[in-house]
């Protein structure tokens, strides 16, 4: 099916979706949120209930495109994306209704998997410990989806790249490493937009170096993720940052040549990065922090005693 055939299908009518997705192991649960949202000009009920799986209905009173319960099914993926930390792996897809066939019905479906982007298959080095900040029945609300849409939107292609740094996608950990650290100065202008905790941060001006931006974020979204760091040595601490970030700037001979984060650094770096980002997001969705406070506190401590890399890169910073 080609793009304009993928189109066309879409604009076919149906009653409902279901995805039922899964992981490695087992979900927990019951967990169960039930709620109507209007979404193009159509009401729609969602319910997303949790049991050894997890299974998302998105149904309309009356028939409506299939590309429409499609893209509110995505929106509401990337949403809970930020509150387990993972993207699960969707076991099957299905379209129904009565107002086409069901092979139509059935090759749209297999055509939205075969074009799921690869950012939705997350790195398994991500996936080493729980990364769960909350549960989506304690926060998840048409309200929330509504305001994640207006965020998502603002973030433009900011949240892909984000995405795509813990996806397995075959990039080193070191490049994806490099590319989160550069992440943080369009957060930290977003930011701006919605808190006025920075207001002498002008992100994109000379008079802001990459450094005061990540500064910035940290110091008021990551302090529980990189306390030991900025304990041991802040200042040096940020400028690896800057110059892991700088490798992806300049040739070799023009690099730095203090010192960058290393490969198990990276993997290290890149999960923290991950949780300050998905912090940052939640916190402008007004989901105040406290609320999974406790679930980042145990994953860094998970990690910060990690191979003993992080031992060893808190002693070379002193």
């Amino acid at each position: 099916m080609n793009d304009a055939e993928f189109i066309n299908a879409g604009d076919k009518s149906c009653s409902s979706l279901s995805v039922e997705v899964k992981n490695e192991g087992i979900l927990g649960g019951p967990h169960s949120a039930i709620f109507d949202y209007e979404h193009d000009g159509s009401k729609l009920h969602i319910i997303i209930e949790q049991c050894l799986k997890r299974t998302i209905t998105i149904s309309a009173d009356i028939p409506v495109k299939m590309k429409t319960l499609w893209d509110i099914y995505t929106i509401i993926e990337r949403l809970l994306m930020l509150l387990d930390g993972r993207f699960y792996v969707v076991e099957s897809l299905t379209f129904s209704g009565d107002t086409t066939t069901e092979v139509d019905y059935t090759s749209y479906a297999q055509e939205c998997l075969s074009r799921r982007l690869s950012y939705c298959k997350t790195d398994p080095a991500y996936c080493y410990s729980d990364h769960a900040f909350l549960m989506y029945d304690t926060v998840l609300s048409p309200e929330l989806i509504t305001k994640w849409m207006q965020l998502q939107d603002e973030l433009d292609i900011v949240h892909q790249v984000a995405l795509y740094n813990i996806a397995d996608t075959g990039v080193t950990h070191d490049v994806k490493c490099a590319n989160f650290i550069e992440c943080l100065e369009p957060m930290a202008e977003i930011i701006g937009l919605y808190d006025t905790f920075f207001p002498s941060l002008k992100p994109g001006e000379k008079t802001t170096t990459l450094k005061m931006c990540i500064d910035a974020v940290i110091s008021k979204y990551g302090q529980d993720i990189f306390a030991e760091e900025y304990s041991a040595n802040k200042g040096k601490f940020l400028q690896t940052l800057v110059n892991t970030r700088n490798r992806i700037m300049h040739i070799k001979r023009n690099q730095p040549t203090d010192k960058y984060l290393s490969g198990a650094e990276s993997i290290l770096y890149l999960v923290k990065l991950c949780h300050l980002y998905r912090t940052v997001i939640l916190s402008l969705l007004g989901i105040d922090y406290s609320q999974y406070q406790s679930a980042v506190v145990k994953s860094v401590g998970q990690w910060n005693s990690w191979n003993g890399v992080l031992t060893n890169f808190i002693n070379a910073l002193k």
